[in-house]
């Protein structure tokens, strides 16, 4: 196994990797959620969808803790860009913090399915930043290092 301590580039490379395949699982949970809440109005119906659906709060809440442990590693590694692995890790944190005690059908209220939109919005937003140049910061510090 590789010495990730050694090199700041290394453990970006890891890092990355392994958010680049967690985000995508995280927003298609998050995206099903979303798709569920259009039926909020009609019980039975919104039963019905929560069934049919790929929705899994216990891989939210497991994934959501995943990606603030990753992003928190790479924190203090001092990755690029730092402020999108510190929102990262916020996020991560806080999707853990939301969906954890929501264990019952009853609650997943309008305010979930809105939470869960904005998680959605902020996920993309951040994958941008991290992804953003195919990681010229990262070969930029290969060759510097």
């Amino acid at each position: 196994m590789k010495d990730l301590t050694s090199s700041k580039v290394d453990l970006q490379e890891y890092t990355l990797k392994r958010i680049m395949f967690l985000i995508p699982l995280v927003e298609n949970h998050l995206s099903e959620l979303v798709a569920i809440g259009a039926y909020l109005s009609d019980r039975e119906k919104f039963k019905d969808a929560w069934l049919e659906t790929d929705f899994c709060r216990e891989c939210l809440v497991r994934h959501g803790g995943e990606i603030g442990g990753y992003a928190l590693e790479c924190i203090r590694g001092a990755c690029d860009p730092t402020s999108a692995w510190a929102d990262l890790h916020n996020l991560g944190s806080e999707m853990y913090d939301f969906f954890e005690p929501k264990k019952k059908i009853q609650d997943y209220t309008k305010e979930v399915f809105d939470k869960a939109q904005e998680f959605v919005a902020r996920l993309r937003e951040i994958r941008k930043r991290l992804t953003s140049g195919d990681g010229e910061h990262i070969k930029e510090e290969r060759i510097r290092g």
